[in-house]
């Protein structure tokens, strides 16, 4: 009888049934063409953007803030020249960046108009409301500057926190002004700290001299001189071409469909935002940690 049984052939193995049967066959087939098929309309959605013509300047006005320097002050010479009539907001309009910018305007000036406008001011911010009303059309366009740093923070957290806030106020103000046929857009830079000369290099000395007994009780000299060479050194590294951001702020405002979001950022910066947006927090809290400091505090 074991000589019987030893003898026979194996059975073939047993096949999936029913709903078993039906996600074999299928596996992650359909996964896949899902992913074809948004690579396929992105494609499309690209080349009809590249198809169509953009928006005429003539006619047409804009109103920006913080033209005194940096990116609102090349943003302002640029769609001056372009033909737009630009009501510019500067913190000082007596300034010299203010004065530098109507110098650089050059012949057409009269389409170039400096105003006060300091955003922390509510008398200011009423005036160029009234400004608004009197000279932009009802239905335009809003495009505001945040950063890639609204994804993750490198020591700054008050700025990082200031640029999350304006995400998501973009976001839900994106869905609203949809129904007024109102187009909201984002700029995301990366690091262009040496075009826009947003902050000058940091001092280790002065910094610990500003702390108090109790803040250096906790903080060592050689934290915060470590930190304020990293900082530096982000400072040192970011782009000149300030330009590129400039490019995508007049795409916002002139494309016949412009995107939502428009990030301008080296390789490595958009690398840092797509591990901080799908792994795990643990993984960029590694990362960052590690690239923040390796002095211990006692």
């Amino acid at each position: 009888m074991a000589g019987g049984r030893a003898g026979r052939s194996p059975r073939p193995p047993s096949r999936p049934h029913g709903a078993a049967a039906a996600r074999a066959a299928c596996g992650p087939r359909p996964l896949f063409l899902l992913f074809l098929l948004l690579l396929l309309l992105l494609l499309l959605a690209r080349l009809w953007r590249r198809g169509t013509a953009p928006l005429e300047p003539a006619g047409r006005a804009v109103l920006i803030t913080g033209c005194d320097s940096g990116f609102g002050h090349l943003l302002a010479l640029r769609l001056h020249r372009l033909g737009f009539t630009v009501f510019a907001g500067c913190l000082c309009p007596g300034g010299e960046g203010a004065k530098r910018l109507q110098r650089e305007a050059g012949a057409g000036t009269g389409r170039l108009r400096v105003l006060r406008l300091d955003v922390t001011r509510a008398r200011d911010v009423l005036a160029a409301k009234e400004l608004v009303l009197s000279h932009l059309p009802e239905r335009g366009r809003i495009v505001f500057m945040s950063s890639i740093i609204a994804y993750f923070a490198l020591g700054n957290g008050i700025y990082s926190m200031t640029k999350a806030a304006i995400e998501k106020f973009c976001d839900a103000l994106r869905l609203e002004m949809k129904k007024f046929g109102v187009r909201v857009c984002i700029i995301q830079p990366g690091n262009y700290a040496r075009s826009t000369k947003i902050q000058p290099p940091v001092s280790a000395e002065e910094i610990w001299n500003e702390l108090s007994e109790e803040e250096k009780a906790v903080y060592n000299k050689e934290y915060v001189q470590e930190r304020a060479n990293f900082f530096n050194s982000i400072l040192s590294e970011g782009s000149t071409n300030g330009n590129e951001v400039v490019d995508a702020m007049v795409d916002a405002l002139t494309s016949p469909a412009p995107k939502a979001r428009y990030m301008v950022a080296k390789l490595k910066e958009k690398a840092l935002v797509f591990v901080c947006a799908l792994f795990p927090t643990v993984v960029m809290d590694s990362v960052l940690s590690y690239a923040l400091s390796k002095v211990k505090l006692a």
